[in-house]
């Protein structure tokens, strides 16, 4: 706290017998806004019970990854501008509440050329959704590295294949002409990644097929999709 100089010393140490006004309260505030402020640490009176604020020291001990590579990681993500110096990154802040999320999701995130398997889909397919912006990647594509490193947050993957797991499973019996999405396209339904988009927003009713999983295990009924394009 030594850079906030005779206020600080003051409020601290030399007005406990005088009531200082709202001026004490309003220094803790910002000090805890804009300083990594250990929890337990007691500023201006006050026991602070919830870290706000990391630097990188202490981020990298939270996520558990060494200061180097965090430092290169958070670069990467656009934290930290890519000329910064050893100095200046040690004199950084992050928010707690975005900061810690954010790299343990970059650590379980799922390179590209797994996402087919992950989502059940074919390269093809996901290739067009990550085109689209259905499938977001963790770096925006414009950002730092995002070209080379092109990786996905597990927990966005997840929601996909929630909704898709609560889709009701076709029976045997159904009377329809039901068929995977890919198929639908081929036969005039409307362009993959539109259905695709629909059925997750619950525009398009869709069933799941029990003997595949993903997006393969989708299947619409072609008929009524086709005959509504070209009404």
């Amino acid at each position: 706290m030594a850079h906030y100089g005779k206020l600080f010393d003051w409020l601290d140490r030399r007005c406990n017998s005088i009531n200082p006004g709202p001026i004490r309260d309003l220094l803790r505030d910002h000090i805890v806004k804009h300083s990594a402020v250990e929890p337990g640490t007691t500023v201006l009176g006050v026991e602070i019970a919830e870290r706000r604020y990391h630097t990188l020291y202490s981020l990298a001990s939270a996520v558990g990854i060494d200061r180097p590579r965090l430092s290169r990681l958070l670069k990467k993500l656009g934290e930290i501008p890519p000329d910064a110096t050893e100095v200046e990154c040690g004199n950084m802040v992050f928010d707690a509440a975005t900061a810690v999320p954010m790299v343990e999701a970059f650590e379980t995130a799922i390179p590209l050329r797994d996402v087919p398997d992950y989502l059940g889909a074919s390269k093809r397919q996901v290739e067009i959704l990550y085109r689209e912006g259905i499938v977001l990647p963790l770096v925006p594509r414009s950002g730092r590295g995002s070209v080379r490193n092109v990786v996905f947050g597990r927990s966005h993957l997840d929601e996909m294949l929630e909704v898709i797991a609560r889709l009701p499973e076709i029976e045997v019996s159904s009377e329809g002409d039901f068929h995977p999405i890919s198929y639908a396209s081929q036969r005039g339904a409307g362009r993959f990644e539109h259905l695709f988009a629909e059925i997750l927003q619950g525009r398009i009713q869709a069933f799941r097929s029990p003997d595949r999983t993903g997006i393969g295990s989708i299947v619409v009924d072609v008929g009524p999709l086709v005959a509504a394009k070209t009404a």
